[in-house]
């Protein structure tokens, strides 16, 4: 709202209206402007003079005298009122002051911006007896003619503040009728010179009296102004450690996921922040339709089992608890007694509560609950409690929300720990099924043909050079045999693992060294690039060993004539992540096709047949892959069809990750 007219002006409509309406003058008041309708006692600015209205609300009070008291002059005859009768305070006084016509009409610009801004005042002839004034009104402003009028009975009867008779007023020019301003003509009788004289004698103890009656009375106004400022800067201050308060614990609320320590929170918030000593928290249960109560505070006793018991069904609005869950508004009953609450309800029964506030729990925009409080003398449950509560409501229902969510969440991951395990226990029984095969099948080959040889020995004993082919075959299929029972031995009986800090460059060095006749044949060159930060490795050496050995005999067997094999290493230390040591093994050999490449990790999965030092059993990467998995670590592969393949190992820098 804009401030062009001080509430002087209101405060003189007001006290006529009361005067001449019976004191009737709550018409005046009502729809003025969304700024003054919204305070609680509009009447009291209205006539304070030390706020200002806009124009738009001076007009209507005008314009509102009038239709009451069906006189088209009232804002002239407000005019009058104010200089005759109204209580103006200094401003009678400064106008008395000055006495004479001559001394207000000079200074009636001074004396008019102080309460009022809509308009600008021109002296534009001072005569012995007679002036000319020109208003000249604000175009952006909303003035009335009433304003006008107002004006004319003010300036008409201002020298009543002396004690001279009214001047004679003549408007020659109209702004409201199109005039670029409004002309007044005055005129005044010569005042006796024997009474002037007698009005100097006596006029300064008068003005002086009357100065410091108006003093008391500032004085006093002063007074209830900081009584006023003191009060409002300790609600001030209240509603600060309030909103703190709801700040702080709205993020203990929103942090809690344990549902029972939740509502232990809730409860101690509601009773230390909002000065509850009572409240009952209900959810709604979809399934069945209604209300249950989920938990209670009472400071006083335990929450009895009929309580603890009590539903609602949801299709009851009768009920206050179920109406508010199908409205989602809140509801304030400030007398339980003479409500229509049924008073043999449990709650109203067990508490006897002289009110009841029912807020709804409400997250995205589903209502999944009610939080009821009570209050048991005739103050009710106050406002400021209602407030507070109705801020807290909505994060206390995505705490509750989050919390049975999360519980539902544990629920769900231990169901599936569950079906993991019985997976994992099926997985390994296919697996035992799959290995018995395929161990009776690479078994019985070697066994077959020793069987046929045993056969066919009797009659071929004297056969030396049968004799010595049998024996040499004899004797690779049983080294091939007892290599896959040692595999599978490996595999079952999975060995404990040793951990302490070795040296992996000089473990990657020996291994290099252990397959260099094969290398060498080749003419295979194997590149080094080590990273100087890569010292010692937290590991086991025996599986660091098997992995590193089985990754680069499998290079060397795939790397071709005068090929070539790079052997990197260096340390990660990604900003927010543990530090990680990654092992790169290049050749550039003809590569593993796409469609397989997922599976070379599987147990007993080759594209190998018998190799020198392997004999593409299909257990190695299997093996490498677990020991990379008691690592901590992993073995990660990339390949493209001749032109070589990359195998990337990944295990922690240090031992406490």
């Amino acid at each position: 709202m804009k401030k062009e007219v001080n509430c002087i002006n209101s405060k003189v409509v007001l006290a006529y209206i009361k005067e001449h309406n019976s004191g009737n003058y709550h018409y005046l008041l009502e729809d003025l402007d969304s700024e003054i309708d919204a305070l609680p006692d509009p009447e009291r600015f209205l006539t304070d003079p030390h706020n200002w209205i806009s124009c738009t609300v001076a007009s209507k009070l005008y314009a509102r005298a009038g239709r009451i008291l069906d006189d088209e002059m009232a804002a002239y005859k407000i005019g009058q009122y104010a200089v005759e009768k109204a209580d103006l305070g200094f401003i009678a006084l400064i106008v008395k002051v000055f006495e004479s016509h001559h001394m207000v009409l000079k200074n009636i610009q001074r004396l008019n911006a102080k309460w009022n801004r809509s308009k600008t005042v021109e002296l534009v002839v001072l005569k012995k007896n007679s002036a000319i004034l020109r208003l000249h009104w604000n175009p952006g402003m909303d003035s009335s003619r009433d304003l006008c009028l107002y004006n004319q009975g003010v300036y008409t009867f201002i020298s009543k503040t002396w004690g001279a008779e009214p001047l004679s007023f003549d408007e020659t020019k109209c702004w409201f009728e199109g005039a670029p301003y409004c002309e007044y003509h005055l005129k005044w009788s010569t005042k006796n010179r024997l009474l002037e004289f007698v009005s100097r004698f006596f006029k300064p103890k008068s003005v002086l009296m009357e100065t410091l009656v108006e003093m008391e009375k500032d004085k006093e106004l002063i007074e209830k102004k900081y009584e006023e400022v003191y009060r409002l800067n300790v609600d001030l201050n209240q509603k600060i450690k309030q909103l703190l308060a709801i700040q702080d614990t709205g993020k203990a609320i929103l942090s809690e996921l344990n549902l029972e320590q939740l509502l232990t929170v809730i409860m101690n918030i509601l009773s230390n922040v909002c000065q509850i000593n009572r409240a009952a928290i209900m959810l709604v249960n979809e399934e069945e339709g209604c209300l249950e109560y989920l938990h209670g505070l009472d400071c006083k006793n335990e929450v009895p089992e009929e309580m603890r018991n009590y539903r609602v069904p949801l299709e009851r609005v009768s009920n206050i608890l179920a109406r508010v869950v199908v409205t989602g508004l809140p509801e304030y009953v400030a007398e339980v007694e003479s409500s229509s609450l049924r008073k043999e309800n449990i709650i109203l029964a067990y508490g006897k509560p002289a009110s009841i506030y029912v807020v709804p729990l409400i997250t995205r925009s589903k209502v999944i609950g009610v939080i009821a409080t009570d209050a048991v003398d005739e103050k009710g449950v106050p406002q400021e409690t209602r407030e507070t509560l109705e801020v807290f409501a909505p994060q206390i229902a995505i705490a509750i929300e989050n919390a049975r969510l999360y519980s539902r969440l544990q629920e769900q991951i231990q169901e599936l720990k569950r079906s993991h395990a019985l997976l994992s226990r099926t997985e390994k029984f296919s697996f035992l099924g799959n290995l018995a095969a395929r161990l009776a099948h690479e078994i019985k080959n070697p066994m077959t043909a020793i069987g046929t040889f045993l056969q066919m020995l009797p009659s071929r004993y004297n056969d030396e050079e049968f004799r010595n082919d049998f024996y040499k075959i004899a004797m690779e299929e049983t080294t091939r045999v007892n290599r896959l029972i040692t595999e599978l031995l490996d595999l079952v009986k999975k060995k404990e693992s040793h951990f302490e800090f070795s040296n992996l460059h000089e473990l990657i060095e020996k291994m290099i060294l252990l397959v260099s006749p094969q290398s060498n044949a080749n003419n295979i060159d194997v590149i080094r690039q080590f990273d100087p930060a890569v010292d010692l490795v937290w590991m086991d050496a025996e599986k660091m060993k098997q992995v590193i050995l089985n990754l680069l005999s499998n290079a060397v067997e795939i790397t071709p004539e005068g090929g070539m094999i790079e052997f990197a290493t260096r340390k990660d230390n990604e900003q927010g992540k543990p530090a990680m040591i990654r092992i790169e093994i290049k050749d550039n050999g003809s590569g593993i096709p796409q469609d397989i490449i997922d599976k070379i990790f599987d147990p007993y999965f080759t594209t190998k047949h018998k190799s020198i030092m392997h004999s593409g059993t299909g257990l190695g990467l299997f093996i490498a892959h677990q020991n990379m998995q008691d690592h901590g670590g992993t073995i990660d592969v990339k390949s493209k069809v001749k032109e070589g393949t990359t195998f990337t190992l990944t295990l922690p820098a240090s031992h406490t990750a």
